[in-house]
Parts: C-alpha cells; structure tokens; sequence
C-alpha cells in the first residue's frame, strides 16, 4: 500500500469521523517515513461534465481553430489554450509591472470552479469567434462532406 485516502469531518479541533481507520492506516507505515497532507475535500466536476468537455468542448474547439485559424490542433493542446486563456493565475513581474498569465490545472477545480471556467470558455467563444459553444443535451448538426 503505497498511500491511503481517509476521509473525516473537523469539530472543536477533533477529528470526528473515521478516527479508528486514520489510526490503522498509520499503524500499516509503522517504522517508516510518512507525509501527511490535510486538505478540505471538495465536490470536482462529475465524469459526465468531464466526458463532455474532452468528447464535445475539445473536439469543438479543434474545428473553430482549424476554420478560424488554419491549424489542425491534438486535442491536448486544444486544452492547453483554454487552460491559458481560461484558467490562470495572474502574477505581476517585480520589475516591469507587467502582469503574465499562469496556467493552472484543471483538475483541482471545485464543482462551481468547473462552472466558472466553463463560462469563461463560453465567454472566450463567443467574443473570439462569434459563435456559442454546444451545451449539454443540445441537438448539434454536423454537414458530412
């Protein structure tokens, strides 16, 4: 076993659910170096928002490219833009005060992160292209040529 997932619930400083599987899953690593990260669990995006954006967002993105830019894109590079032009932290350089755009990962997104990057990528869509980006359960007509 080379990690373990424990989930518990804090109260008045104490952890108050799990505690006895939390105590064996210490016990497995006895006599050995451990890490211990605690994070707050939140809510991702669910395997059918995430089915739809790499079967249907992506792909989608990938022709408007190829119509409005010329170029044929892998569907991870796709990802890669809308991650940099939706998805980023901002920093400011020290020295010019100019500011860079850093892409984050989306796979730490909270549910309602997902929402907000989902919209900026609707957004991006529509004042670069002119054109909606397709929604779930939204009959979509393709021309076979």
């Amino acid at each position: 076993m080379k990690t373990v997932s424990v989930l518990s619930r804090v109260e008045g400083g104490k952890l108050m659910r799990n505690r006895r599987l939390l105590n064996a899953a210490i016990s497995h690593f006895e006599g050995k170096e451990i890490e211990i990260i605690i994070k707050r669990k939140y809510k991702k995006r669910s395997l059918p928002q995430n089915a739809f954006y790499w079967g249907v967002t992506l792909p989608f993105f990938q022709n408007l490219l190829l119509d409005h830019w010329g170029e044929i894109k892998s569907i991870d590079e796709v990802h890669e833009i809308l991650k940099a032009l939706c998805n980023y932290k901002e920093i400011p350089n020290p020295t010019t005060g100019e500011i860079e755009k850093i892409p984050l990962s989306t796979t730490e997104l909270t549910t309602s992160g997902w929402m907000d990057y989902e919209h900026k990528i609707e957004q991006f869509c529509l004042d670069f292209f002119n054109t909606p980006v397709p929604k779930p359960n939204e009959q979509l007509t393709f021309s076979l040529q």
